[in-house]
């Protein structure tokens, strides 16, 4: 009868896709090996106006070294810029999450099942505060934290300040960042390259004013700012050597008291060795009313003579491990 056909057809068809997705996701032998070198910006927004927006969309960006392949805070929408942009999960080494907010950790499940292989295989980093982990953040099954038919899971590393995460030919230290409870930027080096990231941090902490020095407070846009006062040394300190320095800047005089700002960024670049400085993590007041990011750039390599670039969503700059 056609009705017992189609049953077998059914059944049939629907045993060989499960073998294909189960070679697929789950019982994959080798990764996608390949030589290239890059920066690739998968989502240049921040804060919860760009959650709730998508412009820009929220997904962090993505270090690729020969042998590395680590996604940074990988925000909410992450795992559709992953299809966007042919990411192959499943070759990832780390999953780096800087701090507990959705835009830097709300996407990382997804992302950490992908480097799991489906949850079905032991491998890959994921990097993390303690508080992200202890609370939940991401969620026992996918620290790994399972038994049964699931049994993969990351390999946990909670972050502590100045102390340095071997990832195979890569080296990461975290910074401590002052943005939220726990929160960490980083310093990594690959070969002859440093690469920093700032994550969300408070930078400035005094400036001098028409009426005088005055603190930074919780306020909106500043608009009397003349230059930096007090500022924090350490951080300054921590990024002044590297290479490629990643910035989240947010907007350019607004939020001070939790974010860097391209006011704060100018003064940070100033006396370092920075060779080449990206924008990213914007506020919406960033693209609306008016798409502000490119002047952004350009009044922080003006400022400092550093070349600097506005990260753009999909932006992918190929590195050179050697050499910059």
């Amino acid at each position: 009868m056609e009705i017992d056909r189609l049953d077998r057809e059914l059944r049939e068809k629907t045993a060989y896709g499960i073998e294909l997705a189960r070679e697929r996701f789950r019982s994959r032998k080798n990764l996608q090996s390949t030589k290239e070198n890059y920066l690739l910006f998968a989502g240049t927004g921040g804060n919860p106006e760009a959650v709730l927006t998508q412009t820009p969309h929220t997904a962090g960006f993505i270090i690729k070294f020969e042998e590395f392949f680590m996604w940074v805070d990988p925000g909410p929408s992450a795992i559709m810029r992953a299809r966007e942009l042919n990411i192959d999960l499943g070759s990832l080494t780390a999953v780096y999450i800087s701090h507990g907010h959705q835009d830097h950790y709300g996407g990382a499940e997804p992302i950490i099942e992908g480097m799991c292989w489906g949850m079905f295989a032991r491998r890959g980093f994921l990097l993390a505060p303690g508080k992200v982990l202890d609370d939940r953040m991401i969620s026992p099954f996918h620290q790994g934290i399972n038994t049964g038919f699931y049994s993969g899971g990351p390999e946990v590393v909670a972050l502590k300040a100045g102390v340095p995460v071997e990832l195979g030919t890569a080296v990461l230290t975290p910074v401590k960042a002052y943005h939220g409870e726990e929160n960490y930027g980083f310093i990594l080096k690959y070969k002859n390259l440093t690469i920093g990231y700032t994550s969300d941090t408070n930078y400035i902490l005094s400036y001098k004013s028409f009426k005088g020095i005055k603190k930074v407070e919780r306020m909106g846009p500043v608009g009397d700012f003349i230059e930096v006062e007090g500022y924090r040394e350490d951080i300054k300190k921590a990024y002044e050597g590297v290479d490629i320095l990643i910035a989240n800047v947010t907007a350019h005089n607004s939020w001070m008291h939790r974010h860097l700002t391209t006011l704060g960024l100018v003064h940070l670049l100033q006396g370092s060795k920075v060779k080449l400085a990206f924008l990213t993590h914007f506020n919406y007041c960033c693209l609306y009313p008016e798409d502000l990011r490119e002047k952004m750039a350009r009044y922080v390599e003006e400022k400092t003579g550093i070349k600097t670039l506005a990260g753009i969503d999909g932006l992918k700059i190929e590195l050179n491990p050697e050499e910059l």
